[in-house]
């Protein structure tokens, strides 16, 4: 892959924290209802999309097992629902779904991704994972505090 492939994977990959960023923000804040039901949307598109690495590694693999397709289309079905409860629960359970991921990606992981790869995916991983943690648990003290 050259570098600038590889450049715009990276810049495409950060820039898609920046919801997540907002999402932790209007767990805590007095935000409309729509903004936060369409953050924890974009959430759950998010992990979706992510849920798709399984079936590629699974299919790059050698390996035949069907664990990996069928804890994709779990993790999809799991994160439906967050989009009928309160912001603050729903980036608690996307939080807890991501990490989910990030694991099952990197118990099945095979060699046909670059190390560079793996390493971004960790770092994003676990930054919208503590985002998503931190704005639904800090927007639980705060609305439990009014």
């Amino acid at each position: 892959m050259d570098q600038t492939a590889i450049t715009t994977t990276r810049v495409l990959t950060f820039s898609g924290l920046i919801p997540f960023i907002a999402l932790a923000v209007v767990a805590v804040l007095d935000a409309p209802e729509w903004l936060g039901l369409l953050l924890i949307a974009y959430g759950a598109l998010i992990l979706s999309f992510m849920a798709g690495t399984l079936w590629a590694q699974h299919l790059l693999s050698e390996r035949t097992r069907p664990t990996p397709l069928i804890a994709s289309n779990a993790l999809v079905l799991a994160a439906w629902p967050a989009v009928l409860v309160p912001v603050q629960v729903a980036a608690i359970w996307l939080g807890l779904l991501f990490a989910a991921h990030l694991l099952l990606e990197k118990s099945w992981h095979g060699h046909a991704m670059p190390g560079w790869y793996g390493r971004l995916r960790m770092t994003v991983s676990i930054v919208a994972i503590v985002l998503l943690l931190s704005g639904g648990l800090v927007g639980f003290g705060v609305s439990i505090n009014e």
